[in-house]
């Protein structure tokens, strides 16, 4: 299939082939296509539907979940950053594909002993679909990495920072499970993209998983109070047990107060937890350089 060119590239193509990848309206992708052209890559992006690109980068719409004809390029690497199961389910599509390097998830680990049973499914189907990735890769001689992020953030479009944002600018308060002790690695989507540029063409990574987290360890708490203040706010906390907050919340749902979906009573337990992961071999073996928590300032008041 030929590439439909969106510009040119920036420089020559790497001699190890194109790039691939699934799922260009992610976030993730957005910030990584751009330093794939900068990289020298010939990169094709795949989406269901129209999304921005940066010059040099090919398109193909593409719904992997009813791909048609649609196979990845002979010889191109696929990056994907799919959900993990509907990744698994393409590996058709990938034959020939000279690696795979895929985004999964720290959920693996933190959501597998919840008292969610939702968090136990996540987990569980992570787990399958980690196997079938390696299993394929081994079956078709294509060596597969798996990266699994913590608590992914752009301060925009994440489900995580952003959602946090939102609500403190709307009723400049956070509620919050007493103490909010438990620990995160918030990691930037920029160096989400930055750990899979590292795994490209990197024999250390084959056939491997790593774990990738941001640039410090800090509390649920200190992590709430820094996106406070990113707004201009003074940090304000409604500290509750968590049985009062899942009831506030879903009352709060129900009379329309409240837009915000997904706060189960696993999310406030969580926030005690501590969801930290050992990232050292990432860092070595990748090369990224997380950067410290920094939530964006949105405009307005």
């Amino acid at each position: 299939m030929a590439f439909i060119q969106q510009g040119d590239t920036s420089g020559p193509a790497r001699s190890g082939g194109p790039v691939v990848v699934l799922g260009a309206g992610n976030m993730i992708a957005g910030l990584l296509m751009p330093r794939l052209v900068a990289a020298g890559f010939d990169t094709l992006a795949v989406a269901r539907r129209d999304v921005s690109l940066p010059d040099g980068v090919a398109f193909a719409r593409v719904d992997i979940e009813d791909p048609g004809d649609w196979r990845a390029p002979a010889g191109a690497a696929v990056v994907s950053v799919l959900p993990l199961a509907l990744l698994a389910a393409a590996l058709p599509r990938l034959a020939g594909a000279r690696a795979v390097v895929a985004v999964g998830s720290t959920s693996l680990f933190s959501k597998a002993d919840s008292d969610d049973a939702a968090d136990r499914a996540t987990a569980r189907k992570l787990e399958r679909a980690e196997a079938t990735l390696a299993d394929w890769g081994r079956t078709h001689g294509v060596p597969v990495t798996v990266l699994r992020p913590t608590l992914v953030y752009d301060g925009f479009g994440d489900r995580n920072v952003a959602r946090m944002i939102r609500l403190v600018r709307r009723i400049r308060v956070l509620p919050i499970a007493r103490p909010s002790s438990g620990l995160r690695q918030p990691i930037h989507a920029g160096d989400v993209a930055g750990a899979i540029l590292g795994a490209l063409d990197n024999p250390r990574a084959a056939d491997r998983s790593f774990n990738i987290a941001g640039g410090e360890v800090l509390t649920y708490r200190a992590m709430a109070e820094r996106v406070f203040r990113s707004q201009g706010l003074v940090p304000r906390f409604v500290s509750l047990p968590v049985p009062w907050l899942r009831l506030g919340f879903a009352a709060a749902a129900r009379v329309g107060i409240l837009r915000e979906t997904g706060f189960g009573s696993a999310v406030f337990a969580r926030m005690n937890q501590d969801l930290v992961f050992d990232v050292a071999e990432g860092l070595d073996v990748l090369g990224y350089a997380p950067r410290r928590f920094a939530p964006p300032r949105w405009g307005g008041g």
